[in-house]
């Protein structure tokens, strides 16, 4: 790893981010990475979205991730694509439909069959992600991929292949864990 990804690796190293933590179950996970961590460093954040942005393809309209981590994470995109010259929308999907005010899952209204990239903070099995993509699938949209800061590397990638969605992540889980014992 070299570049903005080792750059990027320091300084999520430099958050602390694994953390002891329980599983719904009670297991105690010793060293679990917190991806609120992450994203709560300001530094961290605008570099993780620079990057993000960089990556998401001209053919996306729209940025979004579910609420919770991702939304602030496709808000901060979306400033990041500004930045750069790009007009990247921010959506939040909610986990249930709202029945007041701006109804339905997404936050704000969107044309029919708009692209979106979806993005969040980290993944693991990828439950997050193919349930937004199942979500904006539903609506009429299509996905043109999803990126995280980090991959768990617990099948995330698998899932969203399954779906015909490109995946991509700044960093493995492995990458963070070598540049943390550095």
């Amino acid at each position: 790893m070299t570049g903005s990804g080792a750059a990027l690796a320091l300084a999520i190293r430099n958050t602390d981010p694994f953390v002891a933590a329980r599983r719904g179950d009670g297991t105690l996970l010793p060293d679990y990475l917190d991806g609120h961590r992450i994203l709560g460093d300001p530094g961290v954040l605008a570099a993780a979205a620079a990057e993000l942005a960089r990556r998401i393809p001209p053919g996306a309209d729209h940025v979004a991730g579910e609420a919770a981590a991702g939304s602030g994470l496709a808000i901060s995109v979306s400033l990041a694509a500004l930045d750069q010259g790009r007009r990247l929308a921010a959506r939040t999907l909610r986990r249930e439909p709202k029945v007041h005010g701006i109804t339905g899952v997404l936050s704000t209204a969107v044309p029919p069959s708009s692209n979106f990239a979806l993005v969040d903070d980290v993944a693991g099995t990828g439950a997050c992600l193919e349930r937004c993509t199942l979500r904006l699938r539903e609506l009429g949209h299509h996905i043109v991929g999803a990126w995280v800061v980090v991959d768990r590397q617990n099948g995330a990638a698998e899932r969203l292949a399954r779906l015909g969605v490109p995946f991509a992540a700044l960093l493995s889980i492995d990458e963070l864990r070598t540049t943390r014992s550095n």
